[in-house]
């Protein structure tokens, strides 16, 4: 109870910048939580990737279908389609097959800028509490008689919203990381699939026609 109080006090002494910047705080922790659930259910792997590419190119197209079917992932799901159509799809094929693609990556993707515009907005807040914070100290520089602490609150307002703009930008950050490095992985995955899909179904095709 005690370090809530503490950590209350500091939060008020922060000023009225102490406000967004808790925003921010809230909602750099909302979208990393929301795309770690996200990503859990939709990223198939790397795992799924090779062994998928694997037996389409030993053209194990019955078993890759299967294989697609029986695993999580967008990029599974993605496959299982793809292999379920039954007609010819001719020179649609490889636009189709990229179109999802390019799908799946923009799902991956959402929400990252708005992490983005917080890991930039958190310091500038923090700095704008800064100079608030300091105008309030030169202001009281008149005041000094009658009211000698207030020049070291205006100073320490602006180091706690400094401080608190700092750690909300580098927790960011470090979600930004983690969140980058799945998409990165994951869109390798992607086009690994799409590039196996688009080849051997295309060869199956020209093969059957022969």
């Amino acid at each position: 109870m005690g370090i809530f109080l503490g950590a209350f006090d500091y939060f008020v002494k922060g000023g009225p910048c102490m406000w967004p910047l808790l925003l921010c705080s809230f909602g750099a922790i909302a979208i990393g939580v929301e795309r770690y659930l996200y990503y859990k259910k939709a990223i198939s792997g790397e795992e799924f990737a090779l062994k998928f590419s694997t037996m389409m190119n030993e053209f194990k197209i019955d078993e890759a279908k299967e294989y697609a079917a029986g695993c999580p992932g967008e990029v599974a799901k993605m496959a299982k389609d793809i292999l379920t159509i039954e007609e010819d799809m001719g020179s649609r094929l490889e636009s189709i097959v990229y179109a999802k693609a390019d799908r799946i990556i923009d799902e991956l993707e959402q929400h990252i800028n708005y992490l983005s515009v917080i890991i930039g907005l958190a310091p500038m807040l923090g700095l704008l509490g800064t100079i608030t914070g300091m105008i309030s100290s030169f202001n009281a520089l008149n005041e000094r008689a009658q009211n000698p602490m207030a020049v070291t609150a205006g100073i320490g307002e602006a180091l706690i919203t400094t401080v608190f703009g700092l750690c909300i930008a580098i927790m960011g950050m470090c979600i930004h990381a983690y969140l980058t490095g799945k998409i990165k992985t994951e869109s390798l995955n992607v086009y690994e699939v799409s590039s196996t899909l688009s080849d051997i179904i295309q060869a199956k095709n020209t093969k059957e026609k022969k």
